[in-house]
């Protein structure tokens, strides 16, 4: 049987906290950059070679497509009044960046405040 896993949980780069100010949206940029770089690269190929006799079978792991993860992203951001950017650097040179940043100027645009840490 294979082992299967979801890449690194969401909460190392989204946390959504309850403050004075309504629900803030905390994002690590570097991790969600890291995130969306790891997604792009190319999945293993199986070991062809495996027999059962060899003992466990190599591990499998399922990688989010780009788009999954902006997707949590605009969904996280919906919910949210605050918007903390830490290390906004990293949204500069991340190839999702075009719908990352439209998505943080409709937050701005339905009132949404966003503040670079």
């Amino acid at each position: 049987m294979h082992a299967r896993m979801r890449g690194v949980s969401r909460r190392e780069f989204l946390r959504l906290r309850r403050t004075e100010q309504g629900k803030v949206l905390e994002v690590s940029c570097r991790a969600l950059f890291m995130r969306c770089a790891d997604a792009t690269l190319a999945p293993a190929e199986p070991d062809s070679e495996w027999e059962p006799w060899m003992g466990e079978p190599p591990a499998v792991f399922a990688r989010r497509s780009v788009d999954d993860i902006v997707d949590s992203f605009e969904q996280d951001l919906a919910d949210a009044q605050v918007l903390r950017l830490l290390e906004p650097e990293w949204l500069d040179s991340m190839a999702a960046a075009p719908r990352v940043r439209g998505a943080i100027d409709a937050f701005r645009a339905r009132g949404g405040v966003v503040e670079p840490m």
